[in-house]
């Protein structure tokens, strides 16, 4: 019996392939940066050569190549050629997390108000250049999210995960980098801000519908979902500032 790849065109297997290497990147960028974000290395220490994080992770060193110049766009680590790759930091933009902390309510409302200009159009992208298995991915979020809803607990960091995935499909490692830089005030926003139930359910819906045009690459339609998304949460940072300064008048 003739095997399926011996009926695909040129071009058709060129995609498969180019699909398979995307796959095998996205593992090794994801991986790598979990274990700098745990502290598997510190900043400051070089990390292991390109062959051996190819051995240990079984994947060609060109993946390896392409993961770490992702990493370092990010600012989580530093390539220094004919020295070696050095880890930089497992936060990037922690100054923006500290000052958080001492101007409140003023940044919550900054936030939602980027957020609302970068992510209708992230999603845009995220529909016209993620990968099927990306796309599927954030679609899974969305279940894990509702899993966690009917169960009762929070699920405050697959909320950022969720956007994140979408910063990250849509391909610009700018914009991407942007989101990063403020992902630890966003999972801090998504605590003080999302107290409401009704809310929950809202965000959770958007969630849901965002992923459902995603994964048909319904682009204006992403993008449409994402800032009625982004108006919703900004509603949601002024009624809780609102809701303070009733609190601080009584």
């Amino acid at each position: 019996m003739i095997g399926s790849d011996s009926r695909l065109t040129s071009a058709q297997k060129a995609n498969k392939t180019k699909g398979r290497r995307k796959r095998v990147y996205h593992g090794v960028f994801e991986d790598l940066q979990k274990r700098i974000r745990q502290g598997d290395w510190l900043p400051g220490e070089r990390m292991p050569s390109i062959t051996q994080l190819a051995k240990e992770l079984h994947v060609g060193a060109g993946s390896i190549r392409e993961a770490l110049r992702s990493l370092q766009s990010i600012g989580l680590i530093k390539i220094e050629h004919g020295s070696g790759v050095y880890v930089t930091g497992a936060h990037p933009f922690t100054e923006l997390s500290g000052h958080f902390q001492t101007v409140g309510d003023g940044l919550l409302l900054a936030l939602a108000e980027t957020r609302r200009i970068l992510e209708p159009e992230l999603a845009l992208l995220a529909a016209e250049r993620g990968t099927d298995e990306e796309l599927i991915e954030i679609e899974g979020l969305v279940r894990q999210m509702e899993e966690a809803s009917k169960q009762g607990t929070d699920f405050a960091e697959l909320d950022v995960l969720f956007h994140r995935k979408i910063a990250y499909a849509a391909r610009n490692p700018i914009l991407y980098q942007t989101m990063e830089g403020v992902s630890d005030l966003f999972l801090e926003s998504r605590r003080a801000i999302l107290l409401d139930p009704s809310a929950l359910l809202r965000a959770l819906r958007y969630h849901a519908l965002i992923a459902e045009a995603l994964k048909l690459r319904n682009a204006p339609q992403a993008q449409l979902l994402m800032q009625g998304h982004m108006n919703s949460m900004l509603d949601e940072v002024l009624a809780s500032e609102a809701r303070k300064l009733s609190e601080e008048a009584a």
